[in-house]
């Protein structure tokens, strides 16, 4: 899962970005091999695993914009809001409603129309899956 923003603060979620898109490259070349060099599963699974880069970004953001609106509006909680902010907070729902309309039509597109092959997406969509239980076991075992 590949970002265009500054690097993330937190070790973990750094490290499951980093295992998720070595997993998903190994997936590939093992897709590869298990095809005797066709590149679908390979393409697949690069697209799957794009996928999911695509739906991290989307959720991120959102929890970031999230945050840093609840942030700002802490103790203020009961007045409400200016039209000004309220139109704001309008405006960042649909852009995290409308991301989700984005994933929906790459999902289309990498399926239908490019015809990627489906095991191929679901292994890339998995990657970042894998990727979070080796973070869990690493977690696990250094409070060990």
């Amino acid at each position: 899962m590949f970002t265009t923003r500054s690097p993330e603060p937190d070790a973990s979620l750094r490290r499951v970005q980093r295992d998720a898109a070595i997993i998903c490259l190994a997936l590939a070349a093992l897709a590869v091999v298990m095809m005797r060099g066709r590149p679908e599963g390979a393409l697949g699974v690069l697209a799957g695993g794009a996928l999911m880069a695509v739906s991290y970004a989307a959720i991120k953001g959102g929890v970031d914009a999230a945050l840093g609106r609840n942030r700002e509006g802490s103790g203020q909680a009961s007045r409400p809001l200016p039209r000004a902010a309220s139109s704001a907070a309008a405006w960042a729902a649909f852009r995290f409603i409308a991301r989700y309309g984005v994933i929906a039509v790459l999902a289309w597109a990498i399926l239908v129309p490019f015809h990627a092959h489906p095991l191929g997406v679901f292994a890339g969509v998995t990657a970042p899956v894998l990727a979070i239980g080796i973070e869990a076991i690493r977690l696990v075992h250094r409070r060990r």
